[in-house]
């Protein structure tokens, strides 16, 4: 097949949806769409009617995203991952297995058409007796290059079920998945402790208190530490937007305290807060010199590098 000048990329979540027109050779974005009808809300609007089947009805929502772009770039490719390739999305496939090879050619992939008017190129995840993922693995793909250099290590990829992929020979061999996210969103809000703290934004001028939990995370002392926050609400008055720094430190230090025992280097990709958070964590906890830091232009970057690797692959 003969590489195509432009492909779409798609980032299909389970709350969020995203396409990007892209040129091929460099990566530019010419358009975008974005907007929150993730895998979930899709499926559940497809739920309610019962005239066609749930493949017909994804490729159609597809298919209408299509249209905002230009008509002269309607027909290319869609190179499509995240959970559009789980059991409630556009169509379920397996997870294939670890390791991942640098070009992501083990990676489990089908080509779907409708009607010869949209084509798309569906990516599955990948699982390890540990856990698994789906989106991510394209990201670990497009970054392995730059990771490349630097031998082994391991890639932290943040976000609600946070990601560690072990690197070492130019494969991802391993996969460690932690629900820090997930916790602070539940603890913040749905505990006893939500009475304790300010539910509002993060804000990054509270960094003593973020690395006081981050320490006591860190020294395996999470669950002990925790009911501290509310003591720190009603017997010492702490600010509550305090405590809440301190919970992101203690759930973050917790997360990353079994690397202390660890070799090689630790990669950081992220965007954000996200990546201000954890870069801050990473840079109290260890030695430098162990750290690489990716940015947001990098991240961004990398999930479009991956899904290029794919198209490289499906095209020979």
């Amino acid at each position: 097949m003969k590489i195509p000048t432009h492909f779409i990329s798609g980032d299909w979540g389970t709350t969020n949806f995203r396409l990007r027109l892209v040129e091929t050779s460099t990566l530019q974005v010419l358009a975008q769409i974005n907007n929150d009808q993730g895998i979930r809300a899709v499926h559940q609007k497809y739920s309610l009617q019962h005239k066609i089947n749930q493949h017909e009805y994804f490729l159609d929502f597809l298919s209408e995203q299509i249209l905002q772009f230009p008509k002269e770039h309607q027909k290319h490719l869609v190179i499509l991952t995240g959970m559009a390739s789980a059991n409630i999305g556009l169509l379920e496939l397996g997870y294939a297995d670890f390791p991942i090879s640098k070009n992501g050619n083990n990676l489990k992939w089908k080509y779907l058409s409708k009607n010869n008017k949209i084509k798309t190129l569906l990516i599955s995840g990948v699982k390890s007796s540990t856990g698994m993922m789906r989106g991510e693995e394209i990201q670990a793909v497009g970054l392995e290059e730059y990771l490349a250099p630097f031998g082994k290590g391991i890639l932290l990829l943040p976000g609600t079920h946070s990601k560690h992929l072990t690197y070492k020979e130019r494969k991802f061999t391993g996969l460690k998945s932690f629900m820090t996210g997930e916790l602070f969103e539940l603890l913040s809000k749905k505990s006893i402790l939500s009475y304790s703290v300010d539910k509002g934004p993060l804000e990054m001028n509270r960094e003593d208190f973020f690395k006081e939990g981050l320490i006591l995370g860190f020294e395996h002392k999470l669950t002990e530490s925790l009911f501290s926050i509310r003591a720190r609400d009603i017997l010492h008055t702490f600010d509550k937007k305090d405590n809440l720094y301190f919970l992101s430190g203690l759930l973050i230090g917790d997360e990353l305290s079994y690397l202390k025992k660890g070799d090689g280097k630790i990669f950081l990709a992220a965007f954000g807060q996200m990546y201000r958070l954890y870069r801050i964590a990473l840079q109290t906890l260890f030695d430098n010199q162990k750290l690489v830091f990716f940015n947001g232009n990098v991240f961004e970057r990398a999930f479009l590098l991956g899904q290029r690797k794919i198209l490289y692959q499906y095209g020979k």
